[in-house]
């Protein structure tokens, strides 16, 4: 085998990196990114797609836990990820893990390791906001252990973030320290407070005594500032002291870089240094972008002493400092590292934002060699910022990217051949094995304890070895930028001196404009192009290429002066990099250097379409990477004969290439390739077929002045879309040929042939002769004119003509025929409706549904979002505001003096009556404005329940006092005024104990047990339309006939090394149901049968028929789809893939996550078939022939047979709201039932009727509908529009429960009415019992009532931010305090309150100048 062209050395460690086979050991998230990862003593802990997932070391899953602020399954929420995953170990050597989540306002979680059982977890520890950062270190101190965690709590002006953000006195708040025993801030352990400026953390380090934060300002990522990056300096108090206290920061100087990517510590013995990646700007790709600067920890612990960016009340911090180090390593791309001491030599591995994994060693003076690659991913996928080493065996060192993480060997030591080469190198990883003479590893030699027996450059036995020792001198490049950094107090100046891109001589100037082009491909490039002026003057013109520091820079001399303002240089493979480019001549300095980029070769990866017709001109669409260092696309066939194409470049990975083949043969298949210098590169096959045969066309002119057009082709394999053919027709108009070219406006396939709908709408006033129309189709370079249908209308009428002659002779007998077949088909269609109404019948009697005993945990929501759900049903906007928790330190918050006078103000129940009364008085208080100020008042009042009662009192009685005069009955029955909201609010407070603990679980069967029995039967995909429903306007009645396949088998994917290698599942799946409903039985299958979820989402996974013939996916639309008249697609079912009873289904995981299977558009069609094919042949199993003739109100017994399965769960919910368990009445209840009685007495209502009204209006009709009806507002559950429609059914049968009107129903009444008609009766007796038995329960005492309502309260305390209920009452005070200050005026006792009122608005305008609020 020939030698490698010295031009391609720099390759060769990379291909043998890659010669592996089977490449590196790896694991893959399942459809997430990774968001975090760390090492444990044991393992790999793996962040990502709201789950944890630990590794064994050698990448194999151990465990997938899912941490309690995410949803029941991996990737729920979305958007929720870790930031902070910090593992130690305690005394006994017991596992403990901490990890931090996005999700519940940056929620932290105590696990205990292997089992990981949760200790605890608490809220606002780490940083909720989608890009703010979170950094701690976990740390012994007196025998306790410690959290340090600095994190972006507050974005400032760069981001709002609704419901993430935290109260106004913790915004500032950068760094806490916490004890792990609960988590909580308190400022005798620590809190650092910042300034104005927002700050990112990048890590967390302890160094002896210290902890150390780098970190740098949100202005400086936003490019908006040019402040240098900084380490802020903990110190530990004194044991006796306790907790921590900032020392200060000192800059860190990295030739003027302003952002940190990545860091690490590297220790040796007593001495450690801060290895960190600077980078310009978050949009830099410049050859000098990143660069890695190492700083020692003593020398920044001493140096830190500023509090430019804290706030701390000590006055003895001093003026900035700044560390000022030249950079270890300058690229275009760092943004990972890792560092480590081997043998007394730091070892650097770095991570590419194009996927390579590097390795530096560098010397004693903190040089670096070029660096090696030891890997580099084939996707090209950016590294995560974190690269660990393996803690078992620290040969490998983990990668991760994307949604993978690889273990990479540290070196690739078998790759250099002699002792001398194996020594040379200067790694220390490498040494020579003197007993296999090969270079390797120390653990992969038998001696390696012995000095003899493995050495390497550290410790080399005395022979003579020719051993280059020395490193290259490092590269002096010219740097654009000269930065010095004058500190004057605590204000950086920044003095940039910007090279000029002239190049001065004794005798003359010359100019560099331009260089083209900047991106190549590895492979090097023949020629590039100098622009500028007087080079024709200049001499000894040479080009220096320099790449990252350590490497050996190319120099290469002119090709061709081709005149004085253009020059050509050849450039030579080199790896892929970003490189500095300069001209030198005349021996003086560099020009100012560009960057150039060398990028991998470019490669496809898929192409669409990916056919053709002979004619050519199709445009197609490849999709890859690096398509901007094509030279040319090239089309080849079999024999090898090649023609280049036009193409358009619209990004770096998409190429629209023009089809120009004229010369293919039918069925001909050709290769596209991509041409990059001299080398072809393959990139997609391409298949021809003929030209498209279009018989004939229409022409409707009866829609006079639009013109509608449809065109019939033949059937092909080329998928022709409507974008692609254009359509004109050409008429006479005098002596002239005029055009009109018509709009496309779909394309429809049926079994034997194609539609091409086009329409025309005229907008002049031109006839059109229509005896000279032509019609013509042009695709890509293929026109053709298409023929009408009447071309050969004389030919068929003779061809026709006996026939019809034939036809008229045996009419009076097919007359007679007729009359028999109608007779026939009568009797046919009595027997249908006989068998339709007698399985209906059967099916009401023996039909029994299985009804789920276990169904787990009841998602519960917490209180928070009940009381949300039930306070804003319809503002989502007001209850995403108030998601955020109350700070921990209610102390602080107290200090804001406008809210706390407010809070008096709503406190004085005088005030806040007629502040109400007020309010409901003016024309703009809309109903809307109603509820919204009720609720704003429960949260304002929610520590406060017994003064919130006395408040519902008194504006209950003024209610009557306005409703006694009219008609006392309507009482509480709409949500008109403040009260009867306020009302709807104290109940749920007050009852959702007893929802959770008597309502759930049954509220909870009855939704489980309605959603199994919707889908045992037919449902429409489309329309959500079901067989089996309590709601009329919901029935599916087009469809009857079905089959059950029960013995469907579902192979299960492994999820964890315990797990069978797969498992069969019989699912019940209907021959009509649609892929994507398959897909969701499967799921629920599994989780019945397993008693948790599958591992993957619906999204995630496909089904494929397994047969001894073939193995097809099964798509819900695919090729073989119907396709309607009108271009509608038909949903491909189980029968119509004619899927046999027993037949194997396996469940696969997707390679590429697609939308949901349900969500379709009108475009699209079920088992409810357009009406234009109402009356056409319907395909498919059980509906051969013509649709059989259907009457809805032949299946209004599937309303009652649902209503007869669900019926005990149904009972078994109404019973437990009406009951009274233990003979107790929750005390809620109880104390506002005898409130109305005692306001009736005292009213001296005689009529029991009003108080029984009274009482529905204000409970069953203003608390239990609700909840009835919205099952979301209880449970973590999302609510179908069909479960909707079949609750509100049963809803309006428990209110009917509670009527006192005796109903009379008729043969038309509802349906919805009709079928609890005969359980009426029975509930009424019930409810009037349950009244009654309320009304006999002993009175509750007032201490009773205070002392339940007084614990209602301190459950709530930090639920809610009142500040912000209270902000938004003041609003509403702001709106209209004229009126309310006139009011206050006109009524006695109220100065004071008056006062108090300016005194709150003179506050609150304050701030609002202040931009507070």
């Amino acid at each position: 085998m020939a030698a490698a062209p010295p031009a391609l050395s720099w390759a060769l460690p990379l291909l043998a990196a890659l010669a592996g086979a089977g490449g590196p050991q790896s694991f893959e998230l399942p459809g997430a990114p990774i968001d975090n990862i760390e090492v444990s003593s044991g393992g790999v802990l793996v962040a990502g797609g709201s789950c944890l997932y630990e590794l064994r070391p050698e990448l194999r899953l151990r465990h997938r836990v899912v941490p309690a602020a995410a949803g029941q399954v991996c990737g729920e929420p979305p958007g929720m990820r870790s930031n902070l995953l910090l593992p130690y170990v305690e005394a006994g050597g017991k596992g403990v893990l901490l990890a931090g989540w996005t999700q519940k306002d940056g929620t932290c979680e105590v696990w205990e390791q292997p089992a990981y059982r949760q200790r605890f977890n608490r809220s606002e520890v780490v940083s909720c906001l989608p890009d703010g950062s979170t950094a701690g270190v976990v740390f012994q101190l007196a025998g306790a252990w410690y959290l340090a965690v600095a994190a972006t709590y507050s974005t400032g002006s760069y981001g709002n973030y609704l419901g993430c953000e935290p109260s106004q006195s913790d915004k500032a708040t950068v760094i806490t320290v916490r004890s792990m025993n609960n988590l909580e801030s308190k400022e005798e352990l620590g809190i650092i407070k910042r300034k104005d400026e927002p700050l990112h953390f990048v890590d967390a380090l302890q160094w002896g005594d210290h902890l150390f934060f780098p970190y740098y300002t949100l202005k400086a990522r936003a490019g908006n500032s040019t402040e240098p990056p900084s380490m802020a300096v903990l110190r530990q108090l004194r044991p006796s002291e306790g907790g921590l206290t900032l020392q200060g920061h000192v800059y860190l100087d990295c030739g003027c870089r302003t952002l940190i990517v990545s860091s690490s510590l590297v220790r040796q013995g007593e001495r450690g240094w801060w290895v960190g990646v600077f980078l310009y700007k978050q949009d830099a790709k410049a050859w000098n972008a990143t660069a890695v600067c190492i700083f020692g920890m003593e020398e920044m612990k001493e140096q830190a002493c500023a509090s430019k960016h804290f706030c701390f009340l000590m006055s003895d911090f001093q003026e900035a400092r700044s560390i000022k180090k030249l950079p270890t390593l300058i690229h275009s791309g760092l943004v990972a590292v890792y560092g480590t001491v081997v043998l007394n030599q730091i070892v650097l591995f770095l991570g590419t934002d194009d996927g390579q994994l590097l390795k530096a060693i560098l010397n004693e003076d903190m040089e670096s060699n070029c660096p090696e690659i030891l890997y580099e991913i084939k996707e090209e996928t950016s590294v995560f910022p974190k690269l660990r080493l393996d803690p078992v065996d620290n040969n490998y060192i983990y990668l991760s990217s994307a949604n993978k993480v690889r273990r990479i060997p540290v070196a690739n030591c078998s790759r250099y051949i002699s002792e001398q080469e194996c020594l040379s190198v200067k790694d220390p990883y490498c040494g020579w094995c003197s007993l296999t003479q090969r270079c390797t590893l120390k653990e992969n030699c038998t001696r390696s304890n012995s000095i003899k027996g493995w050495y390497n450059i550290s410790h080399a036995p005395d022979k003579d070895l020719k051993i280059q020792l020395s490193f290259p001198a490092r590269n002096q490049v010219c740097n654009p930028v000269l930065c010095m950094f004058v500190y004057c107090g605590l204000k950086c100046v920044i003095l940039s001196l910007i090279a000029a891109s002239l190049l001065l001589s004794p005798c003359y100037m010359y100019y560099i404009h331009s260089i083209e082009p900047l991106w190549i491909s590895t492979l090097g490039k023949s020629e590039i192009t100098v622009k500028g002026e007087n080079f024709t003057r200049a001499s000894g013109i040479k080009l220096i290429l320099t790449g990252i520091t350590g490497c050996k820079p190319d120099i290469i001399k002119v090709r061709n002066v081709l005149n004085d303002t253009q020059m050509t240089f050849a450039l030579p493979p080199t790896r892929k990099e970003a490189k500095s480019i300069c001209i030198q001549a005349n021996g003086k300095k560099c020009s100012p250097p560009m960057t150039l980029h060398y990028v991998s070769p470019p490669s496809c990866l898929a192409i669409t379409p990916n056919t053709s017709w002979i004619s050519g001109g199709r445009k197609i669409t490849t999709i890859g990477r690096n398509f901007n260092v094509v030279d040319s696309v090239i089309i080849s066939d079999d024999q090898r004969s090649n023609l280049t194409v036009s193409l358009n470049l619209l990004y770096n990975t998409k190429y629209r290439p023009l089809d120009g083949l004229g010369f293919v043969l039918k069925g001909k298949v050709v290769d596209m390739m991509l041409k990059v210098e001299t080398t072809f590169i393959p990139c997609v096959k391409l298949h021809y077929h003929p030209d498209p045969v279009f018989i004939n066309y229409q022409l409707h002119t009866e829609l006079d002045p639009d013109l509608e057009l449809k065109i019939y082709k033949e059937n092909d394999n080329l998928n022709i879309s409507k974008t692609e053919v254009e359509v004109y027709l050409s008429y006479m108009n005098g002596a002239q040929t005029k055009k009109i070219w018509f709009s496309v406006q779909n394309i429809t396939k049926k079994p034997d042939r194609s539609t091409i709908l086009c329409k025309f709408k005229r907008e002049g006033t031109d006839k059109i002769d229509f005896s000279t129309v032509k019609v013509f189709v042009k695709l890509g370079n293929f026109e053709h004119e298409v023929k009408p249908t009447s071309s050969h209308v004389y030919l068929y009428v003779l061809i026709l003509l006996p026939i019809v002659v034939a036809a008229f002779i045996v009419t009076r007998y097919k007359s007679k025929e007729l009359t028999r077949k109608q007779s026939q088909q009568l009797e046919l269609l009595e027997y249908e409706i006989r068998k339709e109404i007698r399985e209906g019948f059967a099916e009401l009697q023996m039909d029994e549904l299985d009804v789920v005993d276990s169904f787990g945990t009841v998602p519960f929501l917490d209180y928070k979002h009940f009381a949300l759900r039930t306070f804003f049903p319809e503002s989502g906007g007001f209850a995403s505001i108030f998601s955020e928790d109350m700070p921990q330190s209610r102390d602080q918050t107290s200090k804001d003096e406008s809210f706390n006078m407010l809070h008096a103000l709503i406190c004085n129940k005088n005030f806040l009556v007629t502040l109400i009364h007020t309010l409901e008085k003016q024309k703009n208080f809309s109903v809307k404005d109603r509820c919204l100020f009720a609720s704003f008042l429960t949260i304002a009042l929610q520590t406060k329940l017994v003064y919130l009662t006395h408040i519902l009192e008194v504006l209950t009685k003024d209610l009557m006092e306005q409703s006694s005069n009219v008609q006392p009955k309507l009482l509480l029955r709409r949500t008109e005024s403040v009260v009867e909201k306020l009302l709807t609010n104290w109940m749920s407070v007050c009852l959702s104990g007893f929802l959770r603990e008597t309502i759930g679980e049954p509220f909870y069967l009855l939704v489980t047990t309605l959603n199994q029995r919707i889908n045992k039967g037919p449902v429409d995909a489309i329309t959500c339309k079901a067989l089996y429903t309590l709601n009329e306007d919901w029935l599916l009645w087009q469809v009857s006939e079905f089959k059950t396949t029960v013995n469907i088998i579902f192979e299960k994917i492994p999820e964890n090394e315990s797990g069978d290698a797969c498992q069969t599942i019989q699912v019940n799946v209907l021959d009509c149901d649609t892929i994507g409903q398959a897909k969701e039985k499967s799921l629920q299958a599994f989780l019945n049968k397993n008693g948790f979820l599958y591992g993957l989402q619906l999204d995630e996974i496909g089904l494929e028929l397994v047969s001894e013939e073939q193995q097809r996916e099964l798509l819900d639309i695919d090729g073989s789809s119907e396709v309607m008249e009108d271009g509608i697609r038909k949903l491909n079912t189980i029968g119509h893939y004619e899927i046999s009873n027993g037949a194997t289904i396996k469940v696969f995981k997707k390679k590429v996550t697609t939308r949901s299977d349900m969500d379709y558009s009108d475009e699209h069609c079920h088992l409810i078939l357009p009406d234009s094919e109402a009356n056409k042949d319907v395909k498919g199993a059980g509906h051969k022939g013509k649709q059989k003739f259907k009457v809805k109100e032949m299946y209004l017994t599937k309303l009652l047979s649902t209503k007869v399965a669900i019926h005990s769960v149904v009972e078994k919910l109404f019973r437990s709201i009406w009951s009274l368990p233990n003979n107790k009445a929750p005390v809620a209840i109880k104390y506002f039932f005898d409130f109305l009685d005692a306001q009736a007495e005292s009213k001296k209502i005689t009529d029991p009727d009003v108080v029984h009204i009274w009482k529905t209006n204000s409970l069953p009709l203003r608390f239990w509908v609700n909840i009835l009806k919205n099952p979301q507002f209880v449970f973590d559950i999302k609510k179908t529009s069909h479960i909707d429609g079949c609750l509100s059914v049963i809803a309006q049968a428990f209110m009917d429960a509670f009527s006192l009107a005796e109903q009379t129903l008729g043969k038309e009444a509802p349906t919805n009415k009709l079928l609890y008609a005969k359980d009426i009766p029975h509930y009424k007796e019930e409810v009037k019992a349950y009244y009654k038995a309320i009304r006999d329960l002993p009175p509750l005492t007032t201490s009773e009532v205070e002392e339940f309502l007084t614990q209602e309260s301190k459950k709530h305390e930090n639920e809610f931010n009142e500040n912000v209920a209270l902000n938004e009452i003041y609003r509403y005070i702001a709106k209209y305090h004229e009126e309310i200050d006139s009011k206050l005026e006109r009524e006695r006792g109220f100065e004071d309150v008056q006062k108090q009122l300016r005194q709150v608005k003179a506050l609150f305008d304050e701030k609002k100048k202040c931009k507070w609020i």
